[in-house]
């Protein structure tokens, strides 16, 4: 345990703060089964070996999917009040938040990515503790990088850097790739992000 009590240096970062609008309603406020789709991912990662959650929000939303999860531990809301700048600026914020708490590295998490376990992002966290000198872990499916992914302190002045709708896989293309390592799984349904009502319909028929 670190100065700032994190268990094992690494925090989540939960980008939360879409407009959802291809969705054209609040997507994460879905219903699906007894939660909601917002609530999948963010269980699977309170449930995982991080040591807190930083859940990335924009001001205004409604925020019911969050609301079974009030009274537990492990978890900041961080309000974002750039996030019309793109998906950049959520995780910039969630960075910061993360270097100002001492955290060791990062694994950003999408909050519409409901197939996302426990088990994906504790694979992430065991290989973080037993490799030495990669700047990033990630899965890669098809060749094509996917979140989750955990990116070490090292790249933070990186992230801090992007801009627009620059996600974290920007800054690991290229030669950067070389410097981590990919986690190769050929299923792509543990990455699918719930975009569109054809998708949200999928979503419900599969776990039927």
């Amino acid at each position: 345990m670190d100065q700032n009590g994190l268990v094992n240096g690494l925090v989540g970062i939960y980008l939360a703060a879409g407009k959802s609008s291809r969705m054209g309603r609040a997507k994460l406020n879905l219903p699906v089964g007894n939660q909601y789709l917002g609530s999948m991912a963010f269980h699977a990662a309170l449930e995982s070996k991080l040591s807190t959650i930083i859940v990335v929000t924009r001001k205004g939303e409604s925020l019911q999917w969050l609301t079974p999860f009030l009274n537990k531990k492990g978890w900041i809301c961080l309000e974002c009040s750039q996030v019309d700048r793109g998906q950049s600026a959520s995780l910039k914020a969630g960075v910061r938040l993360a270097e100002e708490i001492g955290a060791a590295g990062v694994v950003v998490l999408l909050a519409d990515q409901p197939f996302v376990t426990s088990g994906m992002i504790n694979r992430l966290v065991d290989d973080f503790q037993s490799s030495h000198n990669v700047s990033y872990i990630s899965y890669s499916n098809n060749g094509i990088l996917k979140p989750p992914a955990l990116f070490t302190r090292r790249l933070f002045h990186m992230l801090m850097k992007l801009t627009g709708d620059q996600g974290a896989r920007a800054i690991i293309r290229g030669e950067m790739r070389e410097q981590g390592k990919q986690i190769e799984i050929a299923d792509d349904l543990p990455f699918l992000d719930i975009d569109t009502e054809e998708e949200y319909h999928f979503l419900l028929k599969k776990l039927q």
